[in-house]
């Protein structure tokens, strides 16, 4: 998988000879993600997210969703949310470094207490081809668990988002994202509508 990521990481910083649309930072999207993890708990749910640039060079960003989950009692509910902020700037014609922070809280249904989650990630976001958009990025989440009346202390740990929009027209388009933790592996895929 890291090679994978190399890979990625090394097209999207290349100077492609197809002309490209400007990425856009200004964009709600909305969709189903699957998580399996590690230690047998898979999730899944419906998310939605929402993206807006402020000025030339930061974003703000949040969203919120459901997720069913495999618990060691059986399956439960849960919602959740974040927010954050990030920066981005050009280092070529298509490509974009960029850095964000979020925060994240989420808790189950009928179980007291949440889990909340600082997150930082830095990547590029490159406009491959004049339809196709994609982005690599890798980060670390430190969280704190307190469930029901265990308090499971801070955790950390590292991971990579790979991911690509293929758009069918200047505003709509079709997002598909993989993340990869220490823990697991998830997917994302929904519709995405850029302004």
């Amino acid at each position: 998988m890291k090679r994978v990521f190399l890979a990625f990481a090394a097209l999207a910083a290349l100077p492609l000879a197809a002309q490209a649309g400007d990425l856009s930072y200004n964009y709600l999207q909305a969709g189903y993600g699957y998580s399996h993890g590690d230690n047998g708990r898979n999730a899944h749910g419906w998310h939605g997210t929402a993206s807006a640039a402020l000025g030339d060079h930061f974003q703000v960003f949040g969203g919120g969703g459901t997720t069913d989950r495999d618990i060691p009692a059986g399956s439960t509910s849960g919602e959740g949310w974040n927010l954050g902020a990030g920066f981005h700037t050009g280092i070529s014609d298509r490509t974009d470094f960029v850095g964000d922070v979020d925060y994240l809280r989420s808790h189950l249904d009928g179980v007291s207490g949440s889990v909340k989650t600082w997150a930082g990630e830095v990547g590029v976001r490159s406009a491959m081809a004049p339809k196709f958009e994609g982005w690599v990025m890798a980060g670390y989440a430190r969280g704190h668990n307190e469930i029901g009346d265990v308090d499971r202390g801070t955790h950390g740990r590292a991971f990579g988002r790979l991911g690509g929009q293929y758009k069918f027209t200047k505003n709509w388009g079709l997002v598909a994202e993989g993340r990869v933790t220490s823990e697991g592996q998830g997917i994302f895929l929904g519709p995405r509508v850029s302004f």
